[in-house]
């Protein structure tokens, strides 16, 4: 009996052992299982890809903080970069972000294989498609009309920038209004280009090349027609474009100064260039760079019979986001109409949402760095006119071909003729056609 006794009360012990062991150790999962929900359980990771300018980054962390739900990482590379990033990313099935930023002309490249990306629509776009201009939300849409890449950013509707003191120091006008009246075309631009130069010997305007895309974005049709066919030797406007920035080249107005360089900002402060050519965006651009140059810039509206648009984007959700409805939530509160208007206040890039056009916060918004000028009613009257241009899958490859070619001309590396054809020649072989 004391033998029995003995060994049972040992299997109890043992037992009760066992039991604690598996008691304490419940415990510790539970406990590591509630601290990894506080810390990673029901937090959604989020990591979105900018280009620098958008001018979204503070409100996106400001969505950060306001959401326990969501931990967001921005991630910024030049423009560029990200959309050749992203590329990448979706061919290899792996390290595209939560949310990538796609410009205008990217999105065309993108609509063909929709595949790579949430469909927007079936978490709830349709409800907010009203928010938005009829064309600019359309851009991001299959032909068939059944799935949706991403919601509006901005548009780009275009002014002109000028130097007061420049325009003083050539004997013209500086008034905003008068000087929307001496310039309407721009054969008038060239020509106070050629009175600037020889009263006060500096340019008239930073970069060639942006006169081409200013141009170009004041026609109806840009590198494709309707049924995807390169237009490009067709397109008169695209003709007019490449004339223009190249005369101002061969005449001497140009500063030579790269956009987005650091001579490009010096020269903007320092006055070395009469105008700018400013979509909406570049503003945030211009104080960006040239801080010390505030109240030296006025704003007019743009030579020509129409506005135009420059730019534009769209947040996307590519397909291997573990998050999308985390992140469409954040890109759906960052797009509205109210968080656009702040866009802009704060960063000058012009609302895809037209409820607000009319509104006091739009129509009495002045800036003190462009000499008080009211920008809100400029750009809003510039928006009037900006319509939908077909952009094409390789709107972005074009466009540096081509550039490339005002740069040659530029750098005296052939006559406008010569370098024109060569562009021609290396798109054919880019683009097989």
């Amino acid at each position: 009996m004391k033998t029995k006794f003995g060994i049972a009360k040992v299997m109890l012990m043992i037992s009760s052992m066992l039991l604690l062991l598996v008691i304490v150790a419940c415990s510790e999962s539970e406990e590591s299982s509630s601290s990894d929900s506080n810390s990673n359980g029901d937090v959604a990771k989020l990591t979105v890809w900018l280009w620098p300018g958008m001018g979204i980054e503070e409100q996106i962390e400001q969505y950060d903080e306001e959401h326990e739900n969501v931990e967001v990482e921005i991630q910024l590379a030049e423009f560029a970069d990200v959309h050749s990033n992203l590329t990448t990313s979706l061919a290899a099935g792996s390290g595209a972000p939560d949310i990538s930023a796609v410009e205008v002309k990217g999105i065309n490249k993108y609509i063909g294989n929709p595949q790579h990306f949430v469909n927007l629509f079936d978490l709830g776009a349709e409800e907010v498609a009203d928010d938005y201009l009829d064309w600019k939300f359309k851009q991001a849409q299959t032909i068939d009309g059944e799935y949706l890449l991403g919601l509006p950013t901005d548009i780009g509707p275009q002014a002109m920038a000028y130097r007061t003191d420049v325009f003083e120091e050539a004997g013209l006008p500086t008034d905003r209004e008068e000087v929307a009246e001496l310039i309407q075309t721009w054969e008038d631009y060239i020509e106070v280009g050629k009175t600037i130069k020889e009263k006060t010997g500096k340019a008239l305007i930073d970069d060639a090349g942006g006169l081409y895309t200013v141009v170009e974005g004041q026609g109806e049709k840009k590198y494709y027609d309707a049924e995807g066919n390169i237009i490009i030797e067709s397109n008169e406007q695209i003709d007019y474009a490449y004339n223009l920035a190249t005369e101002v080249i061969e005449s001497g107005l140009e500063s030579g100064f790269e956009q987005w360089s650091t001579e490009w900002g010096t020269g903007m402060t320092n006055g070395d260039f009469a105008t700018l050519l400013a979509p909406a965006w570049m503003m945030g651009f211009m104080q960006e760079n040239a801080p010390d140059a505030s109240g030296k810039w006025d704003i007019a509206k743009l030579p020509g019979e129409t506005s135009g648009n420059w730019g534009g984007s769209f947040l996307t959700i590519p397909e291997q986001s573990d998050h999308p409805e985390e992140a469409y939530e954040l890109i759906k509160w960052l797009l509205s109409p109210e968080q656009q208007l702040v866009t802009f206040e704060r960063n000058g890039n012009f609302p895809s949402t037209p409820e607000i056009y009319e509104t006091d916060a739009i129509q009495n918004f002045k800036s003190e760095y462009f000499s008080g000028a009211p920008v809100g009613q400029i750009y809003a009257e510039a928006a009037k006119d900006v319509s939908e241009v077909l952009e094409g899958p390789d709107s972005i490859t074009i466009e540096e071909v081509l550039k490339d070619a005002i740069i040659r001309v530029r750098d005296g590396q052939g006559s406008p003729e010569e370098s024109w054809q060569q562009s021609i020649d290396e798109l054919e072989r880019t683009l097989g056609r």
